[in-house]
């Protein structure tokens, strides 16, 4: 039988975007009190709850982007 608390504690491969411009520095992660400091452009390993806030916080940058598209959008209709 596997240890469910061992399971979540596997390490997840994360593969951080680099450009070689303006996403080049590695990425400081902290989660309640842990923190990594994440390479970029390099797969690496690392534990849930550290790719969990990478992710959620790609998706607030997708959102803030659709949001202020659309806004953009709606300043261009308007003139």
């Amino acid at each position: 039988m596997s240890n469910p608390a061992k399971k979540s504690e596997e390490l997840v491969e994360v593969t951080l975007f680099a450009d070689g411009n303006r996403y080049v520095d590695d990425v400081f992660v902290c989660v309640n009190g842990e923190s990594c400091l994440i390479r970029r452009g390099v797969p690496v390993k690392v534990r849930p709850m550290f790719a969990a806030a990478l992710a959620a916080s790609a998706e607030q940058d997708r959102l803030a982007e659709s949001m202020m598209r659309r806004a953009a959008e709606r300043g261009e209709a308007a003139r």
